[in-house]
């Protein structure tokens, strides 16, 4: 338990902090950011634990975070977050870098049984029997200054987690299951996971799934057009227009300022400057050719037969998932099994790695039928083929032979 915990306010106090914490093998971090009025997360506070301290830094005060960096890309210590993603986002963006290597307790406690998306107030109860207060949970990180209410709401998201770290890897060893986190964990660390792309930023669209494929060029590129502005204004997508009428004008195609305003809401949101860029964009996507429009999500197969495979592969799976004491969102998500019953296999985890010895090569031989799957009194039973299990004896074991 960390038993010193200061409040880092100059440059001085943060070199010191920097180089202290490279003799620790693992480190502790979290953000308090704000994000609500703007397109880049605002950094508030930051947070590190480490062997017997637990540390606030404020970014308001000391601007230049600099001499993190070494610690935070420092080969021999490991990096501890909680639901890291938006932490390593505005670590991204301040420092131009992602700590590695790293490990997420939030993802390893799935590996260990645990609710998908497990709180850390969950972990620090099941860990350390200790119930945090949430009553800072909404407060403004802006103000200042910081009541000590705040400051111990703020240690509290760290200073128990190199404790959870050390347990959960001792527990993952024993299992055998440390390596099964390599992968995700490689991914969370790669730079280019927080890197605006607004080439991509359709993706992110929502209620996108009835637009025709020329439909969905025109929303790509207005998606981009959006992305740009947003950041270059650095205002949330939505104050600059939102899903819902991005989806319209792709539906619509119009062509001028007086056809796109004939849309709900679309002369407030837009007015005329961001509108002249929403028709530069509808001509755009209007003047893609059939190879470059983006490929549809969903599937290519009808919908009940497509409920139905899913329902079939979701059965597999959950069995799986409790022969193996993880959750099943662990191995595939929904948005997995649907590419699956469309034929898809091409960048689908489940189909690598630990997850497709586990699940995922009985997930594709029953979509082929040579897995069948039947009720035996209470449990589900999964029976492979004769000819299949003699096939991939031979594939696995040629030499062997098969028992």
């Amino acid at each position: 338990m960390q038993k010193e915990s200061s409040y880092i306010t100059t440059s001085g106090q943060l070199r010191n902090l920097s180089e202290q914490a490279l003799t620790a093998t693992a480190v502790a971090i979290d953000t308090e950011f704000i994000r609500e009025k703007t397109f880049w997360p605002k950094l508030c506070l930051l947070q590190l634990a480490f062997d017997q301290h637990s540390v606030i830094i404020d970014p308001l005060r000391v601007t230049d975070l600099s001499p993190l960096a070494a610690l935070l890309t420092a080969p021999g210590i490991v990096k501890v977050f909680h639901s890291s993603e938006q932490d390593l986002e505005i670590i991204f963006h301040k420092l131009g870098l992602v700590p590695n290597p790293l490990f997420d307790t939030q993802v390893a406690a799935e590996l260990l049984g645990m609710a998908q998306q497990v709180s850390l107030s969950t972990l620090v109860r099941e860990y350390c029997g200790i119930r945090l207060s949430k009553a800072d949970s909404f407060t403004d990180w802006q103000a200042r200054p910081l009541t000590n209410s705040q400051k111990q709401y703020a240690l509290d998201d760290v200073r128990y987690l190199p404790r959870i770290y050390h347990d959960m890897h001792s527990q993952l060893s024993a299992l055998g299951r440390l390596s099964w986190l390599e992968e995700d964990f490689a991914a969370l660390g790669t730079e280019s996971r927080y890197r605006p792309n607004p080439d991509m930023a359709w993706q992110r669209v929502k209620h996108a799934s009835t637009l025709t494929q020329r439909q969905l060029g025109i929303l790509q590129e207005l998606a981009k057009s959006r992305e740009e502005i947003a950041m270059y204004r650095d205002l949330p997508r939505r104050w600059v227009v939102s899903d819902e009428l991005l989806v319209q004008i792709a539906k619509t195609s119009p062509q001028n300022l007086q056809e796109l305003h004939r849309l709900r809401g679309a002369q407030n949101q837009l007015g005329r400057r961001w509108g002249n860029a929403m028709l530069q964009a509808v001509q755009r996507g209007l003047s893609l050719v059939p190879e470059q429009l983006p490929e549809r999500k969903g599937l290519q197969i009808g919908a009940v037969c497509a409920s139905a495979a899913v329902d079939l592969l979701r059965s597999l799976l959950n069995q799986r998932a409790r022969q193996n004491g993880i959750t099943a969102a662990m191995l595939a998500n929904k948005d997995d099994l649907l590419r699956l019953a469309s034929g898809q296999r091409a960048n689908i985890k489940v189909l690598e790695g630990w997850r497709y010895q586990i699940v995922g090569r009985e997930l594709l031989e029953l979509m082929e039928g040579t897995l069948s799957l039947r009720i035996q009194g209470e449990e589900l039973e999964v029976n492979r083929h004769k000819a299949t299990l003699e096939a991939g004896c031979q594939k696995e074991m040629p030499e062997a032979g098969c028992q």
